[in-house]
Order: structure tokens, then C-alpha cells, then sequence
């Protein structure tokens, strides 16, 4: 299997797409929160400092990041649109992404389509979702809304 390869997932019978294996996985650390990745696509590992196991471990937050190159999934990335209830935050960026954060179980999920290109991944997406987190994961306050800065297609 090639890097830029990901695992086709095909059951008729998990239209949700709940499981999807996601044999990939690395620890990152995003300023004082542990983040662990879990994916089906290389590509979708983010360029971030990996986590290093402390002499002196500190109060950390940890995060459950699981993101999943949906193949079936076309089109570009459109303006976030959130959606907040309690300690559930979905935010939709057309048929290219969805993300769904959940605070209180410290997870992150997100389907990313097939049209998001490396690029756009790792310029807007990665930071995008590592403000989620640090805005959503760092302190035990409550979520505050956000939004970035950055335009699809920004040079």
C-alpha cells in the first residue's frame, strides 16, 4: 500500500459508517492538550509535534481525534456552519466535511471527502481543528464559539 493510500471501506449494512477500521494512529500534543489521532488515510495524519513522553508528567488535557477519508464524499469545503447543544458541537463545511465534537467524552470526529486535497487539508483544516480543540478541550470552561480567519483558496 502506497502512503497516500487509504482503506476502502464498503458494508452495505453500515450506511453511518460507525466502523470503519481505523488502523492508524499517532499521539500529537497541541499546546497543553494530548491528542490522539485515529484514521484510515495517511494523508490525513497531521504534520503536528509528535507527543514525547514527559520526566515530570503535568496536568494535561487528552483529546480523541478520529478522522475518516470518506470516499463517497465529493465537493469542495464551504464556510463552517455550526450547531451547538450542550456539550456537542457539529460544525459542516458542505459535502466535503463534517465534524462533530463532543467535550464531555473528549472526542472528535470528523469525515473529510475525497475533493479535500492535501493542501487545503493542512493549511485550513488542521488548524482548524486544532482550534477546536484548544478552545473546546484546554480548561474546564465552557466552549467558546470561534472562527477562522482563514478563506478557502487564501494563498
Amino acid at each position: 500500500m502506497q502512503p497516500s493510500e487509504s482503506w476502502r471501506y464498503e458494508d452495505p449494512l453500515d450506511v453511518l459508517r460507525r466502523f470503519i477500521p481505523t488502523p492508524l494512529r499517532a499521539r500529537y500534543r497541541i499546546e497543553s492538550v494530548g491528542v490522539t489521532v485515529e484514521t484510515n488515510d495517511f494523508g490525513l495524519l497531521p504534520a503536528l509535534p509528535l507527543q514525547q513522553p514527559d520526566l515530570h508528567p503535568r496536568e494535561e488535557s487528552m483529546v480523541d481525534w478520529k478522522l475518516i477519508r470518506d470516499h463517497d464524499s465529493h465537493g469542495m469545503l464551504e464556510s463552517p456552519r455550526f450547531l451547538t447543544a450542550g456539550s456537542l458541537t457539529i460544525v459542516e463545511m458542505g459535502t466535503a466535511c463534517l465534524l462533530g465534537m463532543d467535550r464531555e467524552r473528549r472526542e472528535l470526529l470528523g469525515f473529510i471527502g475525497a475533493g479535500v486535497d492535501a493542501r487545503t487539508y493542512r493549511e485550513f483544516l488542521v488548524p482548524f481543528l486544532c482550534e477546536m480543540t484548544v478552545q473546546g478541550f484546554s480548561t474546564d470552561q465552557s466552549f467558546l464559539s470561534f472562527s477562522s480567519g482563514r478563506e478557502f483558496g487564501d494563498d
